[in-house]
């Protein structure tokens, strides 16, 4: 009897078990792959985010106060722990009506943003707060002496737009800024 050439049926069943590990092995790295890049564009995204309105912020708290000579004006004219209005004569007209020259930041909590001048600056923002240091070195929220302050601390905590896959939760990340006014007659 001549054998025949070609494959047993226990040389198919062992191939098909190896084959079956092998994509079940390259399935589950993909997957892997998917989840941890997704993780990393939330967190690119959310820093993206924080620092965009961190640094729109501390540009323009730097410059209140910023005036032409004979212009007299308070820097900061309103500061709370959620907002801040800053007036600057950016362009040494002696007037303080520009849109840049007049602008005021407030954090909205309902909808979790910062606006600047109302209009939306900063998404998915879970907190802002302002604290002020004043002149004799005390801080506080609520200044009652305007003129008086010397530094704001400005602490972000902005999250993700999406939940995090591996976490199960949104991705945060808090900032800090200790900025000086560098105008306020210092």
């Amino acid at each position: 009897m001549k054998r025949q050439a070609g494959f047993s049926l226990i040389e198919l069943l062992i191939v098909m078990v190896v084959s079956t590990l092998l994509l079940a092995g390259m399935a589950t790295f993909f997957s892997s792959q998917a989840r941890t890049t997704t993780m990393q564009v939330l967190t690119v995204d959310t820093v993206h985010r924080a620092r965009t309105a961190l640094a729109s912020m501390t540009k323009e708290i730097r410059m209140a106060g910023y005036r032409s000579s004979g212009t007299a004006f308070t820097g900061i004219s309103q500061a709370t722990a959620g907002s801040i209005r800053i007036l600057a004569d950016l362009n040494q007209d002696g007037s303080i009506s520009g849109s840049d020259e007049d602008v005021t930041y407030t954090f909205n909590n309902d909808n979790k943003s910062i606006s600047r001048n109302g209009s939306v600056l900063a998404e998915h923002i879970e907190s802002l707060t302002l604290t002020y240091t004043m002149n004799d070195g005390s801080t506080t929220q609520m200044p009652a002496d305007l003129p008086g302050i010397r530094k704001v601390r400005m602490t972000l905590i902005v999250r993700s737009s999406a939940i995090d896959p591996l976490t199960a939760d949104y991705k945060r990340l808090e900032l800090t800024s200790d900025i000086t006014p560098r105008n306020m007659n210092l």
